[in-house]
């Protein structure tokens, strides 16, 4: 910007890697409208999941099952993940102005962060209540919980490949993609629910599928949350090693030694660098074409769209220094 198991959502999650991973970033104008080309998958994304949401919460009521509610509960955040992550695509097209010099890309990494928070707190509520429904089994209607489930899968797979077609890697939609996919994971542990207490009678089928299926989205909703932080405390992005980065442009023409190498992300989608490039005497009259020579070479191979690079002359005597000042260009 991944069903009773953990997998499906690793699987997600690394194919959505694989994909940012291989795509090349753009100049500073495309990307300013990244976001809004998620904007009307998530459009679709918020109402599949009302109506989803109203399907659940009316048969969770009919059948009597807490499997049934706890899944519409989760759609609630779903209903909730959407809205704010389509209000957050739409600030992250706002160019960037004197207050915001790198633009709102960040806006959709704080709500991915959100979503993921509170798919945490619903994940806890719901294991909560399957546990003191495991303390007190009540009966259910099996035949609605199979049928309003059955058709909740469904829908929610069809909105989860709806919005992975649209190939966007940003941890906004990754976080809708994560909350709707929550919701699968819960429905098909419905199905296995009503399928065991319509052949077994074991009522405590209901809140032990429910605590699995909560478990098993708190792994998605802690990825979030990690990845979400990394990109605010402008952390190293992910496949992004500095030791590599650094001896790819060390072998460089006329590039003594590289330091001062920082790697961050603007926004879940844009990657800047900044760094200090040590040169000979000889070579600091060309400094210009050395610095575009590492942008280069950062923006081809690592992605980075924005690098600000210094270039010094530790040996150099001071009236050379002093023809040619050490320049800074971004």
């Amino acid at each position: 910007m991944g069903c009773p198991g953990q997998e499906p959502f690793y699987l997600i999650q690394r194919q959505l890697r694989e994909a940012a991973d291989g795509l090349l970033r753009f100049d500073m104008h495309e990307h300013s409208h990244g976001s809004s080309n998620t904007i009307p998958a998530l459009r679709v994304a918020l109402a599949s999941t009302v109506a989803i949401l109203l399907l659940e919460a009316g048969g969770g009521f009919l059948a009597h099952s807490l499997a049934l509610l706890a899944d519409a509960a989760h759609m609630l955040t779903d209903v909730a993940a959407a809205a704010l992550g389509l209000w957050a695509a739409h600030v992250a097209t706002r160019p960037a102005d004197a207050d915001r010099t790198f633009g709102y890309g960040r806006a959709t990494v704080l709500a991915a962060l959100a979503n993921a928070v509170a798919l945490i707190l619903i994940v806890v509520f719901l294991a909560y209540e399957a546990v003191l429904r495991i303390n007190h089994p009540a009966s259910v209607d099996q035949n609605i919980m199979l049928l309003v489930a059955a058709a909740a899968l469904v829908a929610n797979l069809a909105v989860t490949w709806y919005l992975m077609r649209s190939q966007a890697t940003s941890l906004n939609l990754k976080s809708v993609i994560a909350h709707v996919l929550g919701d699968a994971v819960i429905s098909a542990g419905v199905i296995i629910a009503a399928l065991t207490i319509h052949f077994t009678g074991w009522l405590t089928a209901d809140p032990v599928t429910s605590l699995l299926a909560a478990i098993a989205v708190a792994f998605s909703a802690w990825k979030l949350v990690s990845d979400s932080l990394n990109v605010l405390m402008e952390g190293v992005p992910k496949g992004i090693a500095l030791g590599e980065v650094r001896e790819s442009l060390r072998i460089q023409s006329h590039v003594d030694d590289v330091h001062d190498l920082h790697v961050w992300c603007l926004s879940d989608q844009r990657l800047a660098a900044s760094l200090h490039v040590r040169v000979s005497p000889a070579t600091l009259s060309i400094s210009p074409d050395i610095v575009q020579q590492v942008k280069r070479v950062l923006h081809d191979r690592f992605n980075v769209e924005h690098a600000t690079v210094e270039v010094e002359c530790d040996e150099c005597p001071t009236d050379c220094n002093d023809s040619f000042p050490r320049p800074v260009l971004s």
